[in-house]
């Protein structure tokens, strides 16, 4: 695995529980002008690496620990390579199989993050983008004692005929949803029923949506600045 900054940890510590497969590739970001508050484990979308999501710490400018790991497929993208989470068995429909191995091996990186860091479930935020966002809400709807938040950019929900969540009620965990109206990618109404769902999954949900493509603006960009501060503010009172 790649660190960020010499003093974090070594290539072979942040692990997956799941001895039968391979660890998950990982970059961890610490922010350099206060101890961390909060610990994110950054997941990226389709085609994109490990290395995608870290760009949002240093503009957020907050005390967050970004653990950012690598899909386990790779795909080859021409000029290219990228990683995804999981391929499709027909539009918008993951592959079962695929999908829960991949959410295994996000589930055992919760727990070892947890290790690692010593958290509380108030401490870890789960952040995702397109299949990244799909992920983030699938494993706090497989993992909600570990879990405190959500930060869900530009995806959706998986049919229930695809995938059952082993938990349905998330005890008013914070989640933030948001979507780009102008998404040529995943429709905007395919967010919107992922917050729905969610707020039936007994979700504090937070839906916002902007004039933007498959994509993170700076509105956006503000608006989960602004959910985590509130967030961190919550853990305060």
């Amino acid at each position: 695995m790649e660190a960020r900054r010499a003093g974090e940890p070594p290539n072979d510590e942040l692990r997956s529980k799941d001895a039968g497969a391979p660890p998950l590739v990982v970059r961890v970001w610490e922010p350099q002008d206060a101890a961390p508050q909060l610990t994110v484990i950054a997941i990226h979308g389709r085609g994109s690496n490990e290395n995608d999501l870290i760009g949002l710490a240093p503009p957020l400018g907050l005390p967050l620990r970004f653990v950012a790991p690598r899909g386990p497929l790779t795909l080859s993208l021409g000029w290219a390579v990228g990683y995804a989470w999981y391929e499709f068995a027909s539009v918008g429909d993951p592959e079962p199989e695929g999908l829960q191995r991949s959410l295994e091996r996000l589930v055992g990186l919760v727990h070892h993050v947890h290790e690692r860091y010593h958290l509380t479930k108030e401490q870890l935020v789960l952040l995702g983008f397109s299949q990244g966002a799909l992920m983030s809400m699938l494993t706090a709807l497989t993992v909600p004692d570990l879990v405190g938040g959500v930060v869900a950019l530009s995806g959706y929900l998986p049919r229930p005929e695809v995938w059952t969540p082993p938990h349905t009620d998330l005890g008013g965990m914070p989640v933030l949803v948001t979507h780009g109206t102008y998404d040529s990618i995943l429709p905007v109404a395919w967010g919107r029923a992922a917050a729905e769902r969610l707020r039936g999954y007994n979700a504090d949900v937070r839906y916002e949506e902007f004039p933007m493509d498959h994509e993170v603006n700076a509105s956006c960009l503000q608006a989960i600045r602004s959910w985590f501060l509130d967030y961190q503010a919550g853990l305060a009172r």
